[in-house]
């Protein structure tokens, strides 16, 4: 493989040399596809009681499609460590336009990161109560999550612990207060008291879009970054088909020489 790639050392760089380079690449381009892929599951894990609670579906979309893209990442190089190990023009090709559609996956992404921040204040005070509030013990999973923020964040309701008057929660509930999960020490029935020392006063919206704000900046930031990277790759593949081009037409006209000899 070596010696098929010194065929025609002419140029700057060697073909064997912008070989190497490019399996460099693959490999930084390999972890980058597992970070996007575990950025991605983290999110899912971790942060799917926003999904849950939020009334848009770009949060959503962003989440699945970051492990979509890191997905396609890892198998686009595998790809291209093939087609550098058989020197192959299509393969090479697929390669560059994969490299191109990731590009534009992770573009995507990071745009509706950077988007979105400026519409989850907005978005958060039109739906958060509704879904927040109304759906409480009426939807299962929905009542779940509002209690893991609730606990997790230490504040109750959206705005503040008094939203739980007069929902549906509390028409079920008449002799307790808030739930539970706003109590400072959770306990069963300790939402009796609505007293300060008892819960938290704050709204969940606020430390909500705060997390939320964060998540969305790291994962623009790492998105725009690492489509950044693509064109680099692309750089580097056109340059690696470019120079396999000139061997396969180079390569006939010098045996042809030795043959005539």
């Amino acid at each position: 493989m070596a010696k098929m790639m010194s065929d025609k050392p002419d140029g700057c760089c060697p073909a064997s040399c912008l070989k190497y380079v490019l399996c460099l690449y693959n490999f930084v381009f390999l972890l980058s596809g597992c970070v996007v892929c575990g950025l991605g599951l983290w999110t899912i894990l971790e942060k799917w009681v926003f999904v849950q609670l939020m009334a848009s579906v770009t949060y959503e979309a962003t989440t699945w499609l970051l492990v979509c893209t890191g997905c396609l990442s890892v198998l686009t190089a595998l790809l291209g460590y093939t087609a550098i190990a058989y020197e192959s023009r299509c393969l090479l090709a697929w390669y560059t336009i994969l490299l191109v559609i990731i590009f534009m996956f992770e573009s995507v992404i990071g745009l509706l990161s950077y988007v979105y921040q400026e519409q989850i204040d907005t978005d958060l005070q039109d739906s958060l109560r509704d879904t927040f509030i109304n759906t409480y013990s009426l939807d299962m999973e929905n009542t779940q999550a509002v209690d893991n923020i609730q606990t997790k964040y230490s504040c109750c309701g959206s705005s503040g612990f008094s939203d739980w008057t007069g929902s549906p929660w509390h028409l079920q509930h008449p002799g307790m207060a808030v739930p539970d999960s706003c109590c400072k020490t959770v306990s069963p029935g300790c939402g009796v008291r609505d007293h300060p020392s008892n819960i938290a006063y704050t709204g969940c919206i606020h430390r909500f879009s705060t997390s939320l704000s964060q998540h969305l900046l790291m994962v623009g930031s790492i998105s725009l970054c690492l489509a950044l990277l693509q064109v680099l790759g692309v750089i580097l593949t056109s340059c690696m088909f470019s120079r396999l081009h000139k061997m396969d037409k180079y390569r006939p006209a010098r045996y042809g020489r030795n043959t005539s000899k």
